[in-house]
This record gives structure tokens, sequence and C-alpha cells, in this order.
């Protein structure tokens, strides 16, 4: 049910927002860290559901906050895979099977470590916000593999980020001040 993708319309939507860094949920949070609201998932701040109950808390958990940010509006879902090469196998192999709808947005090249280049592929689509049209991608953060699927939520236009990650989750939003 993804609407189409603009990826043009969306970078521009996107740096006129957020023009302090990319949808890299590390730089976001330090860019506009006066922002950003931490949500914890599970009771105790425990970091891993281990039972389908605790998966149940976590995905009502998330939709909610989702619900309260996004209820009414279109959304942006971004996913990311890494590689080693621009172009190269990327990981986590799964990204295409959670994010069927995700079309390729951009490649960001990471090179802190001039021994270890590494790059960053964004994934979007765009679709109207339902309750529980991205818990396969909530399911995936919340198992917690060892290349876990990073991914945002975000309105139309961007004003309001959410990012989904364990023990927490946390929303960007744009100040009304």
């Amino acid at each position: 049910m993804s609407r189409h993708l603009d990826r043009d319309h969306l970078s521009e939507l996107w740096q006129r927002q957020w023009p302090l860094g990319p949808p890299l949920a590390h730089e976001l949070r330090a860019a506009y860290s006066d922002r950003c609201v931490r949500f914890h998932s599970l009771p105790g701040s425990k970091r891993h559901p281990e039972t389908e109950d605790e998966y149940a808390v976590v995905l009502d958990r998330s939709n909610t906050v989702l619900e309260e940010l996004f209820a009414g509006t279109d959304i942006y879902v971004l996913t990311m895979a890494w590689s080693s090469e621009p172009t190269g196998p990327e990981l986590p192999t799964r990204r295409r099977e959670v994010h069927p709808d995700g079309s390729f947005r951009m490649t960001i090249a990471n090179e802190a470590d001039p021994e270890f280049h590494t790059y960053t592929h964004l994934y979007a689509d765009r679709r109207p916000w339902q309750r529980g049209s991205v818990d396969g991608i909530l399911r995936e953060v919340a198992d917690n593999v060892p290349s876990r699927l990073p991914r945002h939520v975000c309105r139309t236009p961007p004003a309001t980020v959410h990012r989904s990650g364990l023990p927490a989750s946390a929303a960007v939003g744009v100040s009304r001040r």
C-alpha cells in the first residue's frame, strides 16, 4: 500500500526540516538533543523481549507512540543497510524481506575510520499511517539481531521523526518556540 516516493522531494523536505544532519539516528540525536524524547518499550527498561507477551507489549507501546505522532497523516518509513563497498552486498540481508516497499533513497559514506570505510544505504516508502503497519520492522528491531535493522518513521513533511530501538525508542520533533 505504498504511495509514490519522490526521492528528490523527500531529500529537499529533510534538508529544510533537519539541516544539521542526514537521517542517521546517532547524528540526529546529537544534533537535536534538545528536541529528543525517549520512550521505554519494556517495563523496568528491560532491553529485549523474551516472550510473545513481551513482544506484544513492545508492539503496543510503539504503536501507541506512533499513533499519537502520526494519526491521520501519511508517513515515510526509512530503513537502512550497510556494506563495505559503495554497491557491495548489504547487511542485514533481511532488509528486503522486512521492508519490501522500500525503494533506494541514498548512500552515505561513513569515513570516520580511514582504514575501514562503510556505506549506509537508505530505503524509504510513503504510506498512510495505520496502526500495525510497521510491526514487521518493529519486531525485527526487537529481535536485536547482530546487524539489526534501523528504522525511522516520519510524517510528511518530516516535522517529527520516530526512531525505534532498544531498550527505548526516541522521537525528535520540531520546536514550536
